[in-house]
């Protein structure tokens, strides 16, 4: 479970949280540009620091202003992805997808890199350099690197942003699999409707200067694939159906 509330001002933008993610699934962070989707998912990987609030995942403080506790990135077991893939050229594919558990401390447990490499079917390319895939396949292992980085949550920062729309299409199958297979909750950011029936069970929904809610179905957004959202528009079935809200 992540609960997430936070506040923070950089220069004239700012931004205020306050949600909780309690069921393993993929919840699409959806809004414009400019409206602090990444600066939320930088708050909750730890490269961020809220000015007041509070991060708690599983049990576990990530930030805390009252207690004045603040977990080191690498120390708070969450994998992000980025638009760009960001591999080490100099090292191969496997040893790109070994830097995670390296760079988090964590021990290395051969079954879980086993069912990552076979969930995104990285076996082939394990031994290959990096500078050798395509842009398809690099993101693959940059999906790889942070879920053998995370324990329970997976960020990822419009993954399929640099792709061409066969890639975006191929991506997409492998990342609708992740909760289901490795018990990851994901949080995906998007400013693409279209992508959040294929993908996000749920939907929050951050907007220049509104109280942001859950999206329910037939609202414009998009239909999430296991129809969580009430289709009533009013505000108590909104409220009724998760206790999410992401302010801005």
């Amino acid at each position: 479970m992540l609960e997430v509330r936070v506040r923070k001002r950089l220069g004239n933008f700012s931004t205020e949280a306050d949600f909780a993610l309690e069921e393993v699934g993929i919840t699409a962070l959806y809004g414009p540009s400019g409206a602090g989707k990444t600066t939320l998912l930088n708050m909750v990987a730890g490269l961020v620091v809220p000015d007041e609030g509070r991060i708690v995942c599983d049990g576990t403080a990530f930030f805390d202003s009252e207690r004045k506790i603040f977990l080191p990135v690498q120390q708070r077991g969450i994998g992000y992805v980025f638009q760009e893939h960001r591999l080490f050229s100099h090292l191969s594919v496997r040893n790109n997808l070994l830097f995670a558990s390296r760079f988090c401390g964590r021990p290395f447990s051969r079954d879980y890199f086993d069912r990552v490499a076979k969930l995104l079917e990285l076996g082939p390319m394990l031994d290959r350099t990096t500078s050798s895939l395509s842009g398809g396949e690099s993101q693959r292992v940059a999906i790889g690197r942070a879920l053998l980085a995370c324990t329970s949550v997976l960020l990822m920062d419009e993954p399929l942003a640099s792709l061409d729309s066969q890639r975006k299409e191929e991506l997409m199958r492998y990342i609708a699999t992740i909760p289901r297979r490795l018990g990851v909750s994901v949080l995906y950011v998007t400013h693409a409707e279209d992508k959040i029936p294929r993908l996000a069970d749920r939907v929050l929904l951050v907007r220049r200067g509104a109280k942001t809610r859950p999206a329910p179905a037939g609202n414009g957004v998009g239909r999430p694939r296991h129809n969580e959202f009430a289709p009533s528009l009013d505000d108590r079935s909104i409220e009724n159906t998760e206790r999410m809200g992401v302010k801005r």
